[in-house]
C-alpha cells in the first residue's frame, strides 16, 4: 500500500485539554506578548506550531511523532481532577518550612501519569526546540557547512526521542511536589524553569523542573544526588509573594508567550526584550533553597515526625559552581 503523504497540521505544545483549564469566566484564554499586547481566544487557539513534529525526509521516508502525545493529552483532565484532591496545609509563610510541607500518597499509576504529562509538556516546549536549534546550527557551523540553518525537520529529528527519555527518567526515581496557590494565580509560558538537557544524553542526577500546569497549581520534579525515598510526593501552599517570584522566573525562561487566566502579569525586563533566557547554571538562591526543602522532607523524625534533612543538594551545587568560577578566575 502506498504511504499517504504527511498532511500539514498544527501541533500543540500547549494542548487544548490543558488550555481549557486556563479559560477565564468568559471561557477565553489570554496571552500577553513581550510588547504588552494581550490577546484572548478560545482554548486551543494558542500554543501550536505548524508541522512541528513532522520529519519530511522525502517520499516514503516522511514520518511524524505527533501521535505519541495523544495519551498524555487525553489524560490531562483526569490528572487535573486528581490534583484537586490533594491536600496542602494552610500555614503562615513565616512558619518553618517543615510545618508547611505535607507528605502525600503517590500510587504507581499516578506517578506514571505525572511522568507522562510532565515529560510531554517538556519535550515539545518551544524553549527545548530553541535549544535544539542553537545546538544543531552550531554543529553545522563547526562542520563547515555552508548552510547552517536548522529547519523544522532537523529540529524534529533531535526532538523525537525526548518524550520517552524524559518519561522513563521521571519514572525511575525522584521526588514530586505540587505547589498550590489561593491568593495569586500562576502564569505559564513558552518556556519554564528546568535544567534537563535538550537531548537524551546527560539525564543524570541534579535535575530540577518547575511546571506551572494550572493557574492554581505548579508541578515540581526533583532528582538530586540523594533524597529520602519516601514520600514520593509532597505538597506546599504558597502565599502571594512566593507565587510572584515563581511568575518572574517563568518570564525569564519564556520568550514570546505568557498565559494567564484572570490576573494579568506585570512584565519584567527579561521578558520584554524577548528571547529564551536562563539563570546561570539554572541556579536561583531563593528557589533552590525551597527545592532543597521539598527534596529533603521526610517523616523519619522521632516518632515518625516530619523533618527536613540537612543536605542542601541544589543550593550547594550552585555554590560549588560559584567557587569553581572564582578559582578559575584567580591568576596562576
Amino acid at each position: 500500500m502506498k504511504k499517504r503523504p504527511l498532511k500539514t497540521e498544527l501541533h500543540h505544545w500547549w494542548p487544548r485539554t490543558l488550555a481549557e483549564h486556563w479559560a477565564d469566566h468568559e471561557g477565553m484564554v489570554s496571552v500577553i506578548r513581550p510588547n504588552g499586547e494581550v490577546r484572548r481566544a478560545p482554548p486551543g487557539a494558542f500554543g501550536a506550531i505548524t508541522n512541528a513534529h513532522h520529519m519530511k525526509m522525502g517520499g516514503p521516508w516522511d514520518s511524524t511523532f505527533e501521535p505519541i502525545f495523544n495519551q498524555p493529552d487525553a489524560e490531562m483532565s483526569d490528572l487535573v481532577r486528581w490534583l484537586s484532591t490533594l491536600e496542602a496545609p494552610i500555614v503562615a509563610a513565616d512558619q518553618p518550612m517543615v510545618k508547611r510541607i505535607a507528605a502525600q500518597s503517590l500510587p504507581p499509576a499516578r506517578q506514571h501519569q505525572l511522568a507522562r504529562v510532565t515529560a510531554s509538556l517538556l519535550a515539545r516546549t518551544p524553549r527545548v526546540r530553541h535549544v535544539i536549534k542553537l545546538t544543531t546550527e552550531q554543529f553545522r557551523s563547526d562542520f563547515g557547512l555552508a548552510d547552517t540553518r536548522a529547519d523544522k525537520t532537523l529540529i524534529a529529528l533531535n526532538q523525537r526521542g525526548l518524550y520517552d527519555a524524559y518519561r522513563k527518567y521521571m519514572e525511575e526515581s525522584g521526588r514530586w511536589a505540587v505547589l498550590f496557590s489561593d491568593e495569586r494565580e500562576f502564569i505559564a509560558g513558552d518556556g519554564f524553569f528546568h535544567n534537563l538537557p535538550s537531548s537524551k544524553d546527560g539525564l543524570n542526577s541534579g535535575r530540577k523542573l518547575v511546571l506551572p500546569i494550572l493557574p492554581t497549581a505548579s508541578i515540581v520534579f526533583l532528582r538530586p544526588m540523594s533524597h529520602p525515598s519516601d514520600p514520593r510526593l509532597v505538597t506546599l501552599r504558597l502565599n502571594s509573594d512566593e507565587v510572584e517570584k515563581f511568575n518572574d522566573i517563568v518570564q525569564v525562561y519564556a520568550s514570546d508567550f505568557l498565559f494567564f487566566r484572570e490576573q494579568k502579569p506585570i512584565l519584567i525586563d527579561d521578558f520584554k526584550i524577548e528571547g529564551h533566557r536562563e539563570f546561570k547554571y539554572h541556579g536561583h538562591d531563593w528557589l533552590d533553597s525551597m527545592l532543597d526543602d521539598l527534596s529533603q522532607y521526610c517523616l523519619w523524625g522521632r516518632g515518625g515526625s516530619p523533618v527536613i534533612g540537612s543536605e542542601r543538594p541544589f543550593s550547594e551545587s550552585l555554590q560549588g559552581n560559584r567557587w569553581l568560577e572564582q578559582f578559575m578566575a584567580e591568576p596562576r
